[in-house]
């Protein structure tokens, strides 16, 4: 069997490296049996693939759009599974309103012969993890706008009073920016809420290419 991948560089390598130890092909010049759409924030990068690929399966990352969204540019919509990044050796499985149950079960078998651990979850951007994240991320950086506390003084309380791994807006500079901002802006266009409206001064870092820790 013989997996496309394309998008972003690190959940690329990620995905070829389990491909590999599951004696799966990663050859781009040979046939596609199933494809990853890994593009985490451009929306257009990943239409094109969706609209030019031809696989029995494709599994596009749910992170700046739903799946539903992802698929309706698929000619063959019903092939399309919504996938979140790894994370540890779990991944969330989501199915778009086109979904067959047919390519939802190919799906989940696939993934697990990889050796990863599956959550099947709800559509939409970001998934839950991302979802999740980048909303705290964002009320981070609006706080950091309010003066409430310095950037490092954040990720401090969190890790020390929330017993997170990482501090908030140390865990938006290792995620991306770009790729917090794409979610964001995705549920704000999904769900029309203002809560999901992003933080000026993510948007102004991103444009500069900063990180939002400093």
């Amino acid at each position: 069997m013989n997996v496309l991948l394309q998008g972003n560089a690190a959940d690329c390598e990620t995905f070829s490296r389990l491909c590999s130890r599951a004696g799966y092909t990663t050859d781009p010049s040979a046939g596609v049996d199933i494809a990853f759409d890994l593009h985490l924030a451009d929306k257009a990068a990943k239409r094109a693939l969706l609209e030019g690929v031809a696989a029995d399966l494709i599994l596009t990352a749910a992170v700046p759009c739903s799946a539903t969204e992802a698929a309706s540019w698929a000619s063959h919509p019903d092939r399309v599974v919504g996938i979140s990044p790894v994370f540890g050796n779990m991944i969330e499985l989501a199915p778009a309103l086109q979904t067959s149950p047919d390519a939802l079960e190919r799906a989940e078998s696939f993934l697990r012969s990889l050796n990863l651990e599956v959550a099947r979850v709800a559509d939409g951007p970001g998934l839950v993890r991302l979802r999740v994240l980048c909303c705290l991320i964002n009320e981070a950086a609006s706080a950091v706008v309010d003066g409430v506390a310095s950037p490092a003084n954040i990720d401090t309380a969190m890790k020390l009073g929330a017993n997170y791994p990482r501090g908030p807006l140390e865990w938006a500079d290792s995620l991306g920016l770009d790729v917090v901002l794409a979610v964001l802006r995705g549920l704000q266009a999904d769900y029309g809420e203002d809560r999901y409206r992003p933080s000026p001064l993510l948007i102004r870092k991103v444009l500069a290419g900063q990180k939002l820790s400093e």
